[in-house]
Protein backbone atom coordinates (compact mmCIF):
# COMPACT_ATOMS: atom_id res chain seq x y z
CA UNK A 1 0.00 0.00 0.00
CA UNK A 2 1.40 3.32 -1.02
CA UNK A 3 1.43 6.00 1.60
CA UNK A 4 1.37 9.74 1.13
CA UNK A 5 4.63 11.33 2.29
CA UNK A 6 4.09 14.64 3.97
CA UNK A 7 6.82 17.24 4.52
CA UNK A 8 6.34 19.50 7.51
CA UNK A 9 8.39 22.50 8.51
CA UNK A 10 9.54 22.74 12.11
CA UNK A 11 7.76 25.79 13.48
CA UNK A 12 8.96 27.56 16.64
CA UNK A 13 5.49 28.09 18.10
CA UNK A 14 3.63 26.97 21.19
CA UNK A 15 0.67 25.83 19.10
CA UNK A 16 1.70 23.95 15.97
CA UNK A 17 -0.65 22.39 13.44
CA UNK A 18 0.03 19.65 10.93
CA UNK A 19 -2.17 18.89 7.95
CA UNK A 20 -2.63 15.50 6.33
CA UNK A 21 -5.37 14.37 3.94
CA UNK A 22 -7.31 17.55 4.69
CA UNK A 23 -7.12 17.12 8.46
CA UNK A 24 -5.47 19.69 10.72
CA UNK A 25 -4.06 18.27 13.92
CA UNK A 26 -3.13 20.80 16.62
CA UNK A 27 -0.09 20.26 18.82
CA UNK A 28 -0.28 22.10 22.11
CA UNK A 29 3.05 22.57 23.85
CA UNK A 30 4.35 25.45 25.93
CA UNK A 31 8.16 25.28 26.36
CA UNK A 32 7.87 27.46 29.46
CA UNK A 33 6.08 24.62 31.26
CA UNK A 34 9.14 22.38 31.17
CA UNK A 35 11.00 24.15 33.98
CA UNK A 36 8.20 23.30 36.43
CA UNK A 37 8.66 19.52 36.09
CA UNK A 38 11.32 16.90 36.78
CA UNK A 39 11.13 15.29 33.33
CA UNK A 40 9.21 15.44 30.04
CA UNK A 41 7.40 12.45 28.52
CA UNK A 42 6.13 12.53 24.93
CA UNK A 43 3.40 10.01 24.09
CA UNK A 44 1.98 8.47 20.91
CA UNK A 45 -1.22 6.44 21.18
CA UNK A 46 -2.30 3.47 19.05
CA UNK A 47 -4.54 3.35 16.00
CA UNK A 48 -8.15 2.25 15.91
CA UNK A 49 -7.70 -1.48 16.37
CA UNK A 50 -10.53 -2.39 14.01
CA UNK A 51 -8.32 -1.07 11.19
CA UNK A 52 -6.27 -4.28 11.35
CA UNK A 53 -9.27 -6.34 10.36
CA UNK A 54 -10.39 -3.87 7.69
CA UNK A 55 -6.98 -3.55 6.03
CA UNK A 56 -6.20 -7.27 6.00
CA UNK A 57 -9.58 -8.19 4.54
CA UNK A 58 -9.35 -5.46 1.91
CA UNK A 59 -5.98 -6.64 0.65
CA UNK A 60 -6.63 -10.37 0.82
CA UNK A 61 -10.12 -10.29 -0.67
CA UNK A 62 -10.58 -7.09 -2.72
CA UNK A 63 -13.40 -8.62 -4.79
CA UNK A 64 -14.49 -11.82 -3.04
CA UNK A 65 -17.37 -10.90 -0.76
CA UNK A 66 -18.07 -14.48 0.36
CA UNK A 67 -14.42 -15.23 1.13
CA UNK A 68 -14.08 -11.90 2.91
CA UNK A 69 -17.11 -12.65 5.09
CA UNK A 70 -15.72 -16.06 6.05
CA UNK A 71 -12.33 -14.59 6.91
CA UNK A 72 -13.99 -11.77 8.85
CA UNK A 73 -15.72 -14.32 11.08
CA UNK A 74 -12.36 -15.91 11.86
CA UNK A 75 -10.78 -12.55 12.61
CA UNK A 76 -13.69 -11.76 14.92
CA UNK A 77 -12.57 -14.66 17.09
CA UNK A 78 -9.42 -12.63 17.81
CA UNK A 79 -11.60 -9.73 18.97
CA UNK A 80 -9.69 -7.08 17.05
CA UNK A 81 -12.53 -4.71 17.73
CA UNK A 82 -12.49 -1.02 18.55
CA UNK A 83 -14.92 -1.45 21.44
CA UNK A 84 -12.63 -3.78 23.36
CA UNK A 85 -9.19 -3.22 21.83
CA UNK A 86 -7.30 0.04 21.69
CA UNK A 87 -9.67 2.59 23.31
CA UNK A 88 -11.65 4.94 21.05
CA UNK A 89 -10.76 8.01 23.15
CA UNK A 90 -7.85 9.81 21.48
CA UNK A 91 -6.41 11.01 24.79
CA UNK A 92 -6.42 7.62 26.50
CA UNK A 93 -2.63 7.24 26.65
CA UNK A 94 -1.74 10.60 28.18
CA UNK A 95 -4.75 10.40 30.49
CA UNK A 96 -3.70 7.05 31.89
CA UNK A 97 0.01 7.90 32.05
CA UNK A 98 -0.70 11.09 33.99
CA UNK A 99 -2.67 9.05 36.51
CA UNK A 100 0.06 6.43 36.76
CA UNK A 101 2.78 9.03 37.33
CA UNK A 102 0.78 10.97 39.92
CA UNK A 103 0.05 7.74 41.82
CA UNK A 104 3.79 7.01 41.84
CA UNK A 105 4.62 10.49 43.12
CA UNK A 106 6.42 11.52 39.92
CA UNK A 107 6.17 15.10 38.74
CA UNK A 108 6.56 14.72 34.98
CA UNK A 109 5.17 16.82 32.14
CA UNK A 110 3.25 14.60 29.69
CA UNK A 111 3.21 15.94 26.12
CA UNK A 112 1.00 14.01 23.69
CA UNK A 113 2.05 13.88 20.03
CA UNK A 114 -1.42 13.57 18.48
CA UNK A 115 -2.38 11.93 15.20
CA UNK A 116 -5.56 10.91 13.41
CA UNK A 117 -5.30 7.26 14.56
CA UNK A 118 -6.09 6.33 10.96
CA UNK A 119 -3.51 3.74 9.92
CA UNK A 120 -3.64 5.10 6.35
CA UNK A 121 -2.10 8.30 7.76
CA UNK A 122 0.94 6.52 9.22
CA UNK A 123 3.45 8.40 7.04
CA UNK A 124 1.84 11.75 7.77
CA UNK A 125 1.88 11.01 11.49
CA UNK A 126 5.56 10.05 11.41
CA UNK A 127 6.33 13.35 9.67
CA UNK A 128 4.39 15.24 12.33
CA UNK A 129 6.32 13.54 15.11
CA UNK A 130 9.60 14.34 13.35
CA UNK A 131 8.53 17.98 13.22
CA UNK A 132 7.40 18.19 16.83
CA UNK A 133 9.99 16.14 18.72
CA UNK A 134 12.83 18.65 18.16
CA UNK A 135 10.67 21.35 19.74
CA UNK A 136 10.13 19.30 22.89
CA UNK A 137 13.74 18.13 23.00
CA UNK A 138 15.06 21.70 22.70
CA UNK A 139 12.92 22.82 25.63
CA UNK A 140 13.92 19.81 27.76
CA UNK A 141 17.60 20.32 27.03
CA UNK A 142 17.41 24.07 27.70
CA UNK A 143 16.03 23.26 31.15
CA UNK A 144 18.35 20.30 31.75
CA UNK A 145 15.41 17.87 32.01
CA UNK A 146 15.40 14.27 30.76
CA UNK A 147 13.19 13.43 27.80
CA UNK A 148 11.26 10.15 27.74
CA UNK A 149 9.10 8.67 24.97
CA UNK A 150 6.11 6.45 25.76
CA UNK A 151 4.06 4.77 23.03
CA UNK A 152 1.38 2.09 22.75
CA UNK A 153 0.47 -0.37 20.00
CA UNK A 154 0.78 1.17 16.51
CA UNK A 155 2.03 4.34 18.19
CA UNK A 156 5.27 2.44 18.82
CA UNK A 157 5.70 2.09 15.06
CA UNK A 158 5.29 5.84 14.60
CA UNK A 159 7.63 6.74 17.44
CA UNK A 160 10.27 4.18 16.48
CA UNK A 161 10.37 5.13 12.79
CA UNK A 162 10.36 8.85 13.57
CA UNK A 163 13.35 8.42 15.89
CA UNK A 164 15.18 6.32 13.30
CA UNK A 165 14.57 9.02 10.66
CA UNK A 166 15.66 11.86 12.94
CA UNK A 167 18.90 10.04 13.76
CA UNK A 168 19.57 9.46 10.05
CA UNK A 169 19.03 13.18 9.39
CA UNK A 170 21.59 14.11 12.02
CA UNK A 171 18.98 15.70 14.28
CA UNK A 172 20.23 16.53 17.81
CA UNK A 173 17.12 14.91 19.33
CA UNK A 174 18.06 12.46 22.06
CA UNK A 175 15.65 10.37 24.14
CA UNK A 176 16.82 9.21 27.55
CA UNK A 177 14.24 6.41 27.76
CA UNK A 178 12.04 4.89 25.08
CA UNK A 179 9.18 2.92 26.60
CA UNK A 180 7.05 0.78 24.26
CA UNK A 181 3.96 -1.16 25.34
CA UNK A 182 1.98 -3.69 23.29
CA UNK A 183 4.24 -3.10 20.30
CA UNK A 184 3.81 -4.90 16.94
CA UNK A 185 7.35 -3.93 15.88
CA UNK A 186 8.50 -7.56 15.80
CA UNK A 187 5.25 -9.50 15.30
CA UNK A 188 4.90 -13.04 16.59
CA UNK A 189 1.61 -13.52 14.74
CA UNK A 190 1.46 -14.15 11.00
CA UNK A 191 -1.58 -11.90 10.81
CA UNK A 192 0.18 -8.95 12.43
CA UNK A 193 3.29 -9.61 10.35
CA UNK A 194 1.15 -9.39 7.22
CA UNK A 195 -0.54 -6.22 8.46
CA UNK A 196 2.87 -4.59 9.10
CA UNK A 197 3.99 -5.38 5.57
CA UNK A 198 0.78 -3.91 4.14
CA UNK A 199 1.08 -0.64 6.01
CA UNK A 200 4.86 -0.09 6.04
CA UNK A 201 7.15 0.43 3.02
CA UNK A 202 10.06 -2.07 2.72
CA UNK A 203 12.66 0.36 4.03
CA UNK A 204 10.63 0.97 7.21
CA UNK A 205 9.81 -2.68 7.71
CA UNK A 206 13.50 -3.56 7.52
CA UNK A 207 14.44 -1.22 10.37
CA UNK A 208 12.06 -2.79 12.86
CA UNK A 209 14.69 -4.85 14.64
CA UNK A 210 17.10 -1.96 15.23
CA UNK A 211 17.50 0.31 18.22
CA UNK A 212 17.36 4.03 17.31
CA UNK A 213 20.80 5.57 17.70
CA UNK A 214 19.29 8.56 19.52
CA UNK A 215 17.82 6.44 22.34
CA UNK A 216 19.79 5.77 25.52
CA UNK A 217 17.63 3.01 27.06
CA UNK A 218 14.77 1.14 25.41
CA UNK A 219 12.33 -0.77 27.63
CA UNK A 220 9.67 -2.89 25.93
CA UNK A 221 6.64 -4.33 27.72
CA UNK A 222 4.79 -7.22 26.10
CA UNK A 223 2.47 -10.12 26.87
CA UNK A 224 2.63 -13.61 25.41
CA UNK A 225 -1.17 -13.59 25.25
CA UNK A 226 -1.29 -10.20 23.52
CA UNK A 227 -1.33 -11.06 19.82
CA UNK A 228 -0.28 -7.51 18.95
CA UNK A 229 2.93 -7.54 21.00
CA UNK A 230 6.17 -9.44 21.27
CA UNK A 231 9.64 -9.35 22.75
CA UNK A 232 11.95 -7.06 20.74
CA UNK A 233 15.57 -8.27 20.55
CA UNK A 234 16.97 -4.76 20.00
CA UNK A 235 15.40 -3.39 23.19
CA UNK A 236 17.63 -3.11 26.25
CA UNK A 237 14.90 -4.55 28.48
CA UNK A 238 12.01 -6.82 27.54
CA UNK A 239 9.46 -7.24 30.32
CA UNK A 240 6.60 -9.72 29.98
CA UNK A 241 3.58 -8.52 31.94
CA UNK A 242 1.53 -11.76 31.81
CA UNK A 243 3.98 -14.05 33.59
CA UNK A 244 1.60 -14.31 36.55
CA UNK A 245 -0.96 -15.97 34.30
CA UNK A 246 1.26 -18.95 33.52
CA UNK A 247 0.34 -20.78 36.70
CA UNK A 248 -3.38 -20.24 36.10
CA UNK A 249 -3.00 -21.54 32.58
CA UNK A 250 -1.28 -24.67 33.87
CA UNK A 251 -4.04 -25.25 36.41
CA UNK A 252 -6.72 -24.73 33.76
CA UNK A 253 -4.98 -27.17 31.43
CA UNK A 254 -5.19 -29.81 34.14
CA UNK A 255 -8.77 -28.87 35.01
CA UNK A 256 -9.75 -29.59 31.40
CA UNK A 257 -8.93 -33.26 32.06
CA UNK A 258 -11.54 -33.43 34.83
CA UNK A 259 -14.93 -34.31 33.24
CA UNK A 260 -16.69 -32.25 35.91
CA UNK A 261 -14.72 -29.11 34.97
CA UNK A 262 -13.91 -29.56 31.29
CA UNK A 263 -16.44 -27.16 29.78
CA UNK A 264 -15.89 -24.41 32.32
CA UNK A 265 -12.11 -24.79 32.22
CA UNK A 266 -12.04 -24.66 28.42
CA UNK A 267 -14.08 -21.47 28.41
CA UNK A 268 -11.80 -19.88 30.99
CA UNK A 269 -8.75 -20.89 28.98
CA UNK A 270 -10.20 -19.15 25.94
CA UNK A 271 -10.86 -16.06 28.04
CA UNK A 272 -7.29 -16.12 29.35
CA UNK A 273 -5.94 -16.08 25.79
CA UNK A 274 -8.10 -13.24 24.47
CA UNK A 275 -5.84 -10.58 23.01
CA UNK A 276 -7.66 -7.38 23.89
CA UNK A 277 -7.68 -7.59 27.71
CA UNK A 278 -3.91 -8.11 27.62
CA UNK A 279 -3.39 -5.39 24.99
CA UNK A 280 -5.10 -2.97 27.40
CA UNK A 281 -3.47 -4.38 30.53
CA UNK A 282 -0.36 -2.17 30.32
CA UNK A 283 -2.59 0.78 31.21
CA UNK A 284 -5.58 -0.71 33.05
CA UNK A 285 -4.17 -3.89 34.56
CA UNK A 286 -5.70 -7.34 34.19
CA UNK A 287 -8.64 -8.51 36.28
CA UNK A 288 -10.27 -11.90 35.74
CA UNK A 289 -11.87 -14.63 37.85
CA UNK A 290 -11.32 -18.32 37.08
CA UNK A 291 -13.94 -20.24 39.13
CA UNK A 292 -12.93 -23.62 37.67
CA UNK A 293 -9.62 -23.46 39.54
CA UNK A 294 -10.74 -21.12 42.37
CA UNK A 295 -8.32 -18.46 41.25
CA UNK A 296 -8.36 -14.76 40.44
CA UNK A 297 -5.89 -12.62 38.54
CA UNK A 298 -5.92 -9.06 39.83
CA UNK A 299 -2.81 -7.45 38.34
CA UNK A 300 -1.95 -3.79 38.76
CA UNK A 301 0.43 -3.85 35.80
CA UNK A 302 0.75 -0.05 35.47
CA UNK A 303 1.57 0.42 39.13
CA UNK A 304 3.73 -2.64 39.81
CA UNK A 305 5.43 -3.13 36.44
CA UNK A 306 5.31 -0.22 33.99
CA UNK A 307 6.12 2.80 36.16
CA UNK A 308 8.65 1.17 38.54
CA UNK A 309 10.57 -0.47 35.70
CA UNK A 310 10.40 2.30 33.08
CA UNK A 311 10.17 5.58 34.96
Amino acid sequence: MKRLLLSLAILPACLISATGAGTTIPFSFNPQDVSKYDAVVVTVCGMRSSDIKTAVLHHLFPHGAAAKAEAAAKLDELQLDASTGTPPVDTYLEDELNGMLVAAGKHYLVVPLPWSRDVEQTAAAEAQIQAWLPQVYAAARANNKPLYAFSHSWGTMLMHHALISLAAQGSPVHVDRLVTIGSPLVPSSGLIHYFDRIELPPQDFGTQASKPANVAVWTNFWAKRDLLSNSIPAADVNYRVDRSADQDQSLLDRACLDPRLTLEALKELRDLHKTNPWHRSYLWGYHKDFPAIHSKLDLDIPGTDIVPVAF
